[in-house]
């Protein structure tokens, strides 16, 4: 296994968990560190993969690569995350930024343009 700076461990637990050293990590980080959550998670739940395939309807062998590699296709994910009831973080993950100004409240009531111009 490569050096990763992303390891902690989960207090009163020796179950190592991904975080971010930075905000400014990259896709293929992040992917990783969320394999690594998936797996801290299921062990605190006391879960094999094989139990976790029942719940979400994903392989094990899925589970495991996705563990290892942190790579996956969003149905799994989105299926797994269900599974362990994480699905409340996902449904804000594109939200629109908080309303912070008057020229924010004027933005919001113009239409939305049906492309982006840049």
């Amino acid at each position: 296994m490569t050096n990763n700076p992303y390891k902690g461990i989960i207090i009163g637990m020796n179950i190592p968990v991904a975080y971010p050293a930075s905000l400014d990590a990259n896709p293929a980080d992040l992917q990783r560190m969320l394999g690594e959550k998936l797996r801290a998670l299921r062990l605190y739940h006391g879960y094999k993969r094989t139990t976790l395939s029942k719940k979400s309807g994903v392989s094990p062998e899925t589970i495991r690569n996705f563990e290892q590699s942190g790579k996956i296709n969003l149905e799994n994910f989105l299926k797994i995350a269900f599974a362990l009831d994480e699905s409340r973080q996902l449904q804000s993950l594109f939200d629109l930024p908080e309303i912070a100004s008057l020229s924010d409240i004027e933005a919001r009531q113009k239409p939305s343009p049906k492309r982006g111009r840049r």
